[in-house]
């Protein structure tokens, strides 16, 4: 079986890092995990992406974006011509966040809610993620209190007011049926991950692994 010749980038989810995808077993050898850089003050999202992409030096990369590391990697498809982009749990159109989140940031809410607030978020996290398992419930409480409270506030703020209006072609979704976070649309082509939460990625390692083998091995051919 040949290992992927085209170097994949992962992208993670809001201020987490690559333990998210510590439990992914994967072909391919070229990996490289795409490191949260600190934003400006009210930076556009595109101009966020253009400095993450120092991170890609490879032409035609593979990214792979799970959650908020999705709507990240659709901005940088925009200039990287890659070869496959990839979304675990995330989005491709911003019509598709639930009408609450958009509430939400037309109120501004993630500048006025008190960043302590924020961090307690653990606490309900794990029913909200579908974490189950003592370990990822441990691993989840960890990558939220330690995310930089700057950047939390500006990625909530940027994915709130994300403007992507029409449903982003060049990419495969990859969507657990039951994720509470960013609930599932109804895209022609998305690979459904049964009675998956959020964090399919963890809790549905081996499954996820699988497809992303076959996507991977299909984009090289």
């Amino acid at each position: 079986m040949h290992s992927c010749m085209s170097t994949v980038y992962f992208i993670s989810g809001l201020g987490a890092d690559e333990r998210m995808f510590q439990f992914l077993h994967l072909k391919c050898k070229n990996k490289v995990y795409v490191r949260w850089i600190q934003p400006y003050d009210d930076e556009p999202l595109h101009d966020y992406a253009l400095r993450l992409a120092d991170q890609i030096t490879e032409p035609n990369p593979v990214l792979v974006g799970m959650s908020f590391g999705g709507v990240v990697a659709i901005e940088l498809s925009k200039f990287l011509n890659p070869r496959k982009t990839i979304l675990i749990s995330s989005i491709a159109s911003s019509k598709i966040l639930p009408w609450y989140y958009r509430l939400m940031g037309f109120l501004r809410l993630h500048r006025i809610i008190p960043v302590p607030w924020l961090k307690r978020f653990h606490f309900v996290g794990p029913v909200l993620f579908g974490a189950s398992t003592k370990a990822e419930k441990a691993l989840l409480k960890q990558v939220i209190l330690e995310t930089d409270p700057h950047f939390l506030r500006w990625a909530i703020g940027q994915l709130l007011n994300w403007h992507q209006p029409d449903h982003y072609e060049n990419c495969v979704m990859l969507h657990g049926t039951a994720d509470r976070i960013l609930p599932m649309g109804t895209y022609p082509g998305i690979i459904k991950v049964k009675r998956a939460g959020h964090l399919m990625v963890l809790s549905h390692a081996s499954e996820i692994s699988a497809i992303l083998d076959k996507i991977l091995e299909d984009c090289e051919s």
